[in-house]
């Protein structure tokens, strides 16, 4: 796995970061070569954020509240990262060191260096002042009157300072968590108070204001009753949490009983992914899950979330985050390798970030899922007409463990398909038959494949158009895909013309 990574940042010293720059990243042991390798036609063009009009992607910039990473040494990758959302934390601690003086120098870097470079901006505003508050990270205002009222003004100073360059504002982080609620003990009808004494005061002083509630850690089902039955639903227009997980479907279903409880309080309430991440290497803080970890494996994980949270048609999906933090939390000398950048001994490129380049120069827009029906064939087996006949009578069940979805975006429709199971550094070649029945048009055209991991393009020449000839019934139209290779992370079938 080193030797991989030596040759993969030696491919990317070499070649300079430019809008036209295609590339693929020689993946060694991370990509196994289907039965009959498909032909290459080209390598996907990469885009910056000013060059994509809206994207659901978003990056994840915290941590500037302490000091753990410098955007002017990080900030410059991101020129070349299609992402169009960066999530930052304001940090009441660091602006106000002095009680009274508010110090913003460096929340202005980190602000204008995102919009400078086409990313949006969006606020995580929390956490306490030693000045008022026993610490930190953590600690609320609420118990303390002086506490409480100095917060009251350092979020009218935030607000005003920003409001016409911050839309959204989140309001605390995870507040489930012990570690980020303290000094007493995490308390859903607590937290909605906060929110329902901070919330006005945004709003009042940025009344186009988007405010973000819940925050939570994982998706803990009573706490977020709780936090529904509190009056949460009435003060918040979007509700975001942090899918911290191994596998990354296992959220699907709980995201749309999540949708369905918010719809009972409120269905004009939007869902946030607003957190995820897995680390690179072992020894991480930070996460729980399970290993190994890899560069290879991170990357795939991350695909696998993100395409995961479009296919739940989630306006926006973030990744934890853009570089390691070494020394985190702070003082404990350990790291968090989570980042898709590497920060020591000098900032470097992950095979992620790659992965995210070529990810979000593709997927793009105002994404949302598509009228489409996608069913699988283990690729070992024949496939033919009939096949398609008995997925129409029920008669055939799709292949199990197969996880797809069918996106529009504004480089056209997106087929992406992959493997459910556990990522690993190399997974045995296999294949599989895809049949798609597109609701909304004719299906695809001129179809390609595209690698996420290498940024291949590929030639697709086992497709074909089929036709129910059953006189009893109008003909009606599926695509048949035939051996295409199964990867442990997404591959897309879109039309050649938009991508070569």
């Amino acid at each position: 796995m080193e030797n991989n990574r030596r040759d993969f940042l030696k491919t990317l010293s070499i070649l300079p970061f430019t809008t036209s720059l295609t590339m693929a990243v020689e993946p060694v042991s991370v990509v196994s070569e289907p039965a009959n390798p498909l032909k290459k036609l080209g390598s996907i063009r990469l885009k910056k954020p000013s060059e994509i009009k809206s994207s659901p992607f978003g990056i994840g910039c915290e941590t500037l509240d302490r000091d753990l990473w410098k955007p002017k040494e990080v900030y410059p990758w991101i020129d070349n990262l299609p992402v169009k959302w960066g999530r930052l934390q304001t940090g009441w601690g660091r602006v106000e060191r002095e009680k009274g003086k508010y110090d913003w120098a460096w929340l202005d870097e980190s602000v204008d260096g995102l919009v400078s470079r086409g990313v949006k901006p969006f606020f995580n505003v929390g956490y306490g002042n030693t000045n008022y508050t026993a610490g930190e990270v953590g600690h609320h205002p609420l118990d303390i009157p002086v506490a409480n009222e100095a917060w009251k003004r350092y979020v009218t100073a935030l607000t005003k300072r920003y409001k016409d360059k911050i839309k959204h504002y989140e309001i605390w982080n995870e507040p489930n968590l012990g570690g980020f609620w303290a000094p007493d003990k995490p308390n859903a009808k607590k937290y909605v108070q906060l929110v329902r004494e901070t919330a006005p005061i945004i709003r009042k002083n940025c009344p186009d204001a988007v405010i973000v509630g819940g925050v939570v850690s994982r998706m803990p089902a009573k706490y977020i009753r709780e936090l529904f039955e509190a009056g949460l639903a009435d003060l918040i227009d979007i509700f975001s949490f942090h899918p911290y997980t191994t596998i990354p479907e296992s959220y699907s279903e709980r995201t749309l009983a999540l949708r369905k409880l918010i719809d009972h309080y409120n269905p004009k309430i939007k869902i946030w992914q607003g957190e995820n991440g897995f680390p690179s290497d072992p020894n991480s803080t930070g996460f729980s899950g399970e290993g190994p970890w890899t560069e290879s494996i991170q990357a795939k994980v991350m695909l696998r979330r993100l395409l995961t949270d479009c296919s739940l048609d989630l306006p926006m999906t973030l990744w934890f985050l853009i570089v390691d933090l070494h020394d985190y939390p702070k003082g404990s000398g350990k790291v968090n390798y989570k980042g898709i950048l590497g920060q020591k001994p000098e900032i470097k490129p992950k095979i992620a970030y790659k992965a995210l380049q070529h990810l979000g120069s593709l997927v793009h827009g105002e994404v949302h899922t598509r009228g489409s029906i996608v069913h699988a064939v283990s690729g070992k087996d024949p496939v033919a007409e009939k096949d398609y006949q008995l997925f129409g009578d029920g008669t055939k069940k799709s292949l199990a463990g197969m996880c797809s979805t069918v996106l529009n975006t504004d480089n056209g429709p997106v087929l992406a398909y992959w493997s459910g199971e556990k990522a690993a550094d190399s997974k045995p070649a296999d294949s599989v038959h895809l049949y798609h029945w597109d609701w909304e048009g004719p299906g695809f055209q001129e179809p390609v494949l595209v690698d996420l991991i290498t940024g291949d393009i590929l030639e697709l020449t086992g497709h074909e158009k089929l036709f129910d000839n059953d006189k009893y019934r109008v003909g009606s139209e599926a695509q048949l895909f035939r051996q295409l290779p199964l990867q442990d992370y997404p591959m897309l079938i879109m039309e050649k013309s938009k991508v070569v």
